[in-house]
């Protein structure tokens, strides 16, 4: 990437975390979030800069508004870009870049557009993953180009195969074994009032 895509994204890694607490304490909001499985477009076997400028040609624009993506594994995203038919579309085609060397994993979901919808995209209302990685997919695929006749190199790589996969089931089982100890913890709370009504 060039001087200018470096310093918007060390920016926006620099401001979104305190306004993601402020947004958090104060509205229960957020402006950082995580990416999830169901939105993995695949792994692009491009370098991030001329995958960007393949994406400016198409017709994307820089998303800088967009919440910062971090996966489970730390990883955070080096890019943030969105597709509408118009400026004043009703939808948008939300993509993340995640760069992982010699290649970029893509992420996609539909959602409302900000500038149409600001409210129901914040809310994330409608928001469709399937929707985004099939139409992601389809422009990868048919994008033409005099380097790229064939359409942009992409792989769907097995979860299992790349590299965040454990620390995600780890974190999923770590989840759901939070989630029973707070069962268990009102289990037992709901028996000790029941014992301590009994007892008065």
């Amino acid at each position: 990437m060039g001087p200018a895509p470096n310093l918007l994204n060390a920016t926006r890694r620099a401001v979104k975390p305190p306004l993601h607490r402020l947004f958090d304490w104060s509205f229960g909001g957020y402006a950082m979030t995580s990416n999830t499985e169901e939105e993995y477009v695949g792994t692009v076997d491009l370098p991030q800069s001329e995958l960007e400028e393949l994406l400016a040609n198409a017709g994307f624009r820089r998303n800088v508004v967009s919440s910062l993506k971090v996966r489970i594994d730390g990883n955070v995203s080096d890019g943030s870009w969105a597709w509408r038919e118009s400026p004043l579309a009703d939808w948008q085609l939300h993509l993340i870049l995640h760069d992982v060397g010699d290649s970029v994993e893509a992420y996609a979901h539909w959602e409302y557009s900000w500038y149409t919808h600001p409210i129901k995209h914040y809310a994330a209302t409608d928001c469709s993953p399937e929707t985004g990685v099939r139409m992601t997919r389809e422009f990868l695929r048919n994008y033409e180009s005099e380097r790229y006749p064939d359409g942009v190199p992409f792989e769907v790589e097995s979860f299992y195969w790349r590299k965040p996969w454990y620390l995600t089931r780890l974190h999923n089982v770590s989840e759901r074994v939070n989630g029973g100890a707070e069962q268990i913890e009102k289990w037992a709370s709901g028996i000790k009032r029941r014992i301590s009504a009994r007892r008065s």
